[in-house]
């Protein structure tokens, strides 16, 4: 007597969230708290001691920012590579493939993706990784350096009415010690639910594809243990999906029908170009710190002359615990750009050992590109990423009015380094490469109907009662900023319009079928 073939394993929760960044944190937090139960998978490790903490907590970090540039580089997986067949300077015997058989596939290289199309520095990480965000503009204000900038800048651009701000960030000082600060993360917005019984989360779970019923409805979701290599279906009330803005189409895009039934999915991609440099303060800003030409106040005197007599040795006035600048010139009609003038650390731009990094300033400008239905992120039906997941390709061109508002934004960012001083070697001004911002947005748009949107404006697909997506991707407009805030707030409205829709829907607790 034949044995029946093995059932695939199915799993029942009452809301599925794919993605542990900040907003999926943002849509646990609230669903939780209205009494939903909230399965949360990631295909990352959970790494920190906190659900999602930010790496940037750290107490070596911020003792030396420069620290955090190979943190940034270790997490970050880029999404796309061209392959080449450039003569690598390999040994005369050693093994090299013939032109036709640069289709390499492994570690992001993509033998479709056109060079002069791509995003080069567009990546993705897979880790755990205004009240929720604790957003504050004045959490440097005690800063000797940020007012020494800001008043630096304010009187070179007077004339021009410009005026510096203090930068809105997330996060706060600690209350204990103040030398350093608690960066707001997926752990601070999670709370006290990361502990809560109706939440749970599941590292190292991959979500793979959608699966539809005979209406199209989509009704199970296939996810996959990378652990145990085990795959298998979990039936949820609502299934909600924040994987990035690439990686969330891809999931869809791999959900067969589901993907091809959406037009706009991974169009309208919108990016932001970037120019960077770093300028090493004029002596002229420091002797007038020394000599007090530049007005200290009371506080700010005291603060020096506290570290002159601890550190007498010190050529700088600058406390060792004095707070990075963080400031920047708002945008307006004149300036259509985000301006960074700070120091902080990403993938790029570590300072050398040798260099005082208090004398360090480091100017970020960001650009914006228009919502343009040729700029998009198609996904393979033959090519497998290293998750086996449609390898995504970018097919993205800037056209002249963009270009032209570059040029003239970097310009500007070169007219406000030299105010400040002059250029560390290494980092004079440069266009960094598209992707760099990490800020790719419109990927599933929000809009008002499904020929030019993917989600409505409560992230709901069009055509689906169960599915939400939420991050960057919903944003349907250009943008020159940071815009997690801007996805966070569609993500409380879609958390809202969750409990509404599952209002006397027991929240059925996790389970085995």
């Amino acid at each position: 007597m034949g044995s029946m073939p093995p059932r695939e394993r199915l799993d029942e929760v009452d809301v599925l969230l794919v993605g542990s960044g900040p907003i999926g944190a943002v849509f646990a937090r609230k669903l939780v708290e209205a009494g939903r139960n909230v399965v949360m998978i990631d295909v990352g490790e959970q790494e920190t001691r906190r659900i999602g903490d930010h790496k940037k907590n750290g107490i070596a970090v911020q003792k030396d920012i420069s620290l955090f540039t190979n943190v940034v580089k270790g997490e970050l997986q880029l999404l796309s590579v061209p392959t080449s067949n450039a003569d690598a300077g390999l040994e005369p015997s050693a093994w090299v493939p013939e032109p036709c058989q640069q289709k390499f596939v492994q570690n992001g290289q993509n033998p479709d993706q056109k060079p002069y199309e791509n995003l080069p520095a567009a990546a993705a990480t897979r880790v755990v990784g205004e009240k929720l965000f604790w957003t504050n503009p004045k959490i440097f204000d005690d800063s000797i350096r940020q007012k020494l900038v800001k008043s630096i800048l304010d009187k070179a651009f007077e004339e021009r009415n410009r005026k510096t701000a203090n930068m809105p960030l997330c996060g706060k000082r600690r209350e204990k010690n103040k030398d350093y600060t608690e960066w707001a993360c997926t752990a601070t917005i999670l709370g006290d639910i990361a502990h809560d019984e109706n939440f749970k989360l599941l590292p190292n779970t991959h979500c793979v594809r959608f699966e539809l019923d005979e209406s199209k409805k989509v009704r199970l979701v296939q996810v996959e243990n990378l652990i145990d290599n085990e795959k298998y279906m979990i039936k949820a009330n609502k299934f909600v999906v924040c994987a990035g803005a690439v990686l969330t189409p891809g999931i869809l895009f791999n959900s067969r029908d589901l993907g091809k039934n959406l037009k706009a999915l991974g169009r309208y991609m919108t990016e932001q170009p970037m120019s960077f440099c770093q300028i090493v303060l004029d002596r002229k800003y420091i002797d007038a710190i020394k000599d007090n030409t530049y007005k200290l106040d009371a506080e700010e005197k005291k603060a020096i002359q506290a570290h002159e007599k601890k550190f007498p040795k010190d050529p700088l006035p600058f406390p060792y615990n004095d707070p990075d600048p963080q400031c920047y010139f708002p945008l307006t009609k004149d300036y259509p750009w985000h301006t960074q003038i700070h120091r902080d650390a990403f993938g790029y731009g570590q300072i050398p050992a040798g260099i005082d990094q208090r004398v360090i300033v480091d100017l970020r400008w960001f650009g914006y590109t228009k919502p343009n239905f040729d700029n998009h992120v198609s996904f393979s039906d033959e090519i497998k990423d290293g998750f086996g997941m449609p390898q995504p390709t970018f097919h993205f061109n800037i056209d002249q009015d963009d270009a032209d508002r570059t040029r003239r934004m970097i310009t500007d960012m070169v007219d406000v380094a030299r105010c400040l001083g002059g250029f560390l070697p290494g980092a004079e001004p440069k266009y960094l490469p598209a992707g760099s911002a990490l800020h790719i947005c419109g990927t599933y748009r929000a809009g008002e109907s499904r020929e030019d949107s993917v989600v409505d404006k409560l992230g709901r697909v069009w055509g689906q009662d169960n599915l939400v997506l939420g991050g960057c991707g919903v944003i349907p407009t250009q943008n020159a900023c940071n815009p997690t805030l801007t996805a966070g707030c569609f993500a409380l409205a879609a958390s809202e319009q969750i409990i509404k829709d599952l209002k006397g829907v027991k929240a059925i607790k996790p389970r085995t079928l």
